[in-house]
């Protein structure tokens, strides 16, 4: 959560877009504030959030911190997918082995989907009140709850505790995680962190199934579970014992120093720090106190790795919280993004479903490991998509926003989200269409190919776009993205097995497809009228921070 924006005079705040009037418009570059600072031959960009002199704040933590954190927190996430994402190579022998059928393990598959929407419905307002870390403590549990319910599985009731248990328990690897990233990135780095998250989450889905499958073939089921047990429970004590808070109080903390800080040295504002919180050319947007007139300390270890920690700036209680994602369904901007992911979704539970059966039979009999290669491709093309949706992304909007007289406009994401319906069908119609035909195996590949490309450029666009159009809620946005991901995803894919069954696998995915396809090519309203659309939502977005911030 950024810098509340409801001043006392009703105005927004310079983060918001205070000189423009529309939420989400902000002056990215600027040449003349202070002239002494670091400027490249075009201009500097403006840090968004101003970091504080704190060196306690995330933003101005060394970069090695912000890596370990990070990366730390990303192997979490990698994990707590992996628990949930293995299981479509060892369908075919649960069938046997539990007495059931596909339909049924379909409908886990979706029960899972959409319990980790509820999770974000709870888990995120814990990230949001009482800090980043306990939100994933509590998945944790939950994960190694469901787990050992996976280990002992001998019905079908079973599997679906398990999926229902982890399903809840990873939902901080779908929002809190992104808050975590969020925490330590400025505007023009967001594209970036969100596209790495992507992969990782990504990597979650498709990379456990490839080894996965050479375990079941060779070990069995059962040791996968034991492998997740021991993997995930170590991720776990690293999150519990290095990975420090990330959630800061930065408005308090501004408040404290105007009152005990002279403003007199404000505009000497921590140029030394801006040069470790950025690799770019940066200045801040508003002044801070210099570090002459106050140097705090590094918080000890165990304030550092505290389970929990409140947050001042929020007055809405827990169960506020937990239901104000229906408050911000009047905001355009997170409610496209939110049903965006939430169709990226049924894609990967079109793959999940489908695999099974389409290669374990004839012409392909594919063995659980030969099924777990097929995710290869869809990784490879993940990888070209960290660059579109990230580093691409965020040095077009800095180009953009130099021709436009230093102003950002959230909609300048927008066009690389042009290739993603294009992307969804070409991908989806050769891997569908091709694996239920018998085609040769290198069609479906392509496909898979193609889709990975697609996730990882989708994601990191839509959601940058709803966070830039309204920053001061983004830890309210992260939860109904998330939360309308899963339980919307969720409740499409409980339809996809009998759908196949009805109309045939071809006929399915093709409609499908379609319906995909205009759901992603309804952004060209958005880069028409986006910046209209933000300007009349304005009124509802600074209701909406009056009643969660403390102003």
């Amino acid at each position: 959560m950024v810098t509340p924006s409801s001043p006392i005079d009703g105005k927004p705040s310079a983060i918001d877009g205070q000189h423009f009037g529309v939420p989400g418009t902000v002056r990215l570059f600027d040449n003349n504030i202070y002239p002494e600072g670091l400027q490249d031959q075009q201009g500097a960009i403006v840090l968004i959030p101003a970091p504080t002199s704190s060196v306690n704040d995330p933003l101005n933590w060394s970069k090695p911190l912000k890596a370990w954190v990070a990366g730390t927190l990303l192997l979490w996430t990698f994990l707590a997918n992996a628990c949930i994402a293995w299981c479509s190579v060892a369908w075919a022998i649960w069938v046997a082995d539990l007495k059931t059928d596909f339909v049924k393990l379909n409908y886990g598959q979706a029960l899972l989907v959409i319990m980790c929407g509820v999770g974000v419905m709870f888990l995120q307002p814990v990230a949001i009140k009482y800090g980043r870390r306990l939100s994933y403590l509590i998945g944790s549990l939950f994960i190694l709850a469901g787990l050992a319910c996976g280990l002992s599985m001998t019905s079908i009731g079973l599997y679906f505790l398990y999926m229902a248990l982890a399903g809840f328990g990873s939902a901080p690897s779908y929002s809190t995680i992104v808050t975590s990233l969020l925490d330590i990135s400025f505007l023009h780095q967001k594209g970036k962190a969100l596209s790495t998250y992507g992969f990782v989450l990504l990597l979650g889905n498709f990379l456990p199934p490839l080894a996965a499958g050479y375990i079941v073939d060779s070990q069995g089921w059962a040791w996968v579970f034991r492998y997740l047990l021991i993997f995930f429970g170590a991720s776990t004590l690293l999150v519990l014992l290095t990975a420090e808070e990330t959630s800061f109080a930065r408005t308090s903390y501004l408040v404290h120093e105007a009152v005990h800080v002279p403003s007199e040295n404000a505009n000497q504002a921590v140029s030394s720090k801006l040069k470790d919180a950025t690799q770019q050319t940066s200045v801040p947007t508003t002044s801070t106190p210099s570090q002459a007139s106050k140097v705090d300390q590094r918080l000890p270890y165990l304030q550092k790795m505290a389970v929990y920690r409140n947050n001042p700036e929020v007055k809405a209680g827990y169960w506020d919280l937990v239901v104000s994602i229906v408050k911000v369904t009047v905001l355009p901007a997170p409610l496209w993004a939110s049903f965006q992911l939430a169709f990226t979704t049924l894609v990967v539970s079109v793959v999940m479903t489908t695999q099974a059966s389409f290669f374990a039979i004839p012409p392909y009999n594919f063995t659980a490991a030969q099924m777990g290669l097929m995710y290869i491709p869809i990784m490879i093309g993940s990888l070209i998509g960290v660059f579109l949706g990230g580093t691409l992304t965020d040095w077009l909007l800095v180009r953009l926003a130099r021709r436009n007289d230093g102003i950002h406009e959230p909609e300048n994401r927008l066009w690389m989200f042009l290739l993603v319906p294009f992307l969804e069908a070409a991908g989806c119609l050769l891997y569908g269409v091709g694996g239920s035909t018998g085609a040769h195996w290198i069609v479906p590949c392509i496909g898979l190919f193609l889709i990975g490309i697609y996730m990882n450029l989708g994601l990191p666009i839509a959601l940058g776009y709803a966070l830039d159009s309204y920053p001061e809620l983004e830890d309210e946005i992260v939860q109904l993205s998330n939360f309308i991901r899963n339980v919307v995803g969720g409740a499409l894919s409980f339809c996809v097995q009998p759908w196949i069954n009805v109309s045939g696998p071809r006929n399915a995915i093709i409609y499908i497809v379609v319906i995909i396809f205009v759901v992603h090519l309804a952004s060209i309203v958005f880069q028409i009228w986006g910046k209209s659309l933000r300007r009349k939502s304005a009124t509802a977005y600074y209701k909406i921070c009056e009643q969660c911030l403390v102003l």
